[in-house]
């Protein structure tokens, strides 16, 4: 698929990755999550690039989903806190008993 943005051309090859020209000249190849951030930076933050991508951004953005992260994470922070730690146990030496022939 390709989305043209003024100079810049962004060519989002799906699994193969993506190309984005500003002009004839490459200025980014790689993972195309990664340079749909490049795209949206170099055209600083266009709302026509935004609206181009905006499936992508609101999936990866949706703020619903971090807090409910979060919540989580904050939950097992509290719980590990309040829970004691157990001491830990000191290994001891395995030795051999001695036999007369040593």
């Amino acid at each position: 698929m390709i989305y043209k943005h003024e100079n810049f051309t962004f060519i989002h090859g799906g699994c193969k990755g993506s190309k984005l020209y500003k002009g004839h000249q490459l200025i980014f190849k790689g993972n195309s999550w990664s340079g749909i951030l490049v795209f949206l930076s170099e055209t600083n933050n266009a709302p026509e690039v935004r609206e181009m991508f905006k499936a992508q951004l609101n999936a990866r953005e949706n703020p619903d989903r971090k807090g409910e992260r979060k919540s989580k994470y904050e939950k097992t922070k509290k719980i590990e806190e309040q829970e004691p730690k157990p001491e830990p146990v000191k290994k001891t030496k395995k030795t051999k008993p001695k036999t007369p022939w040593d």
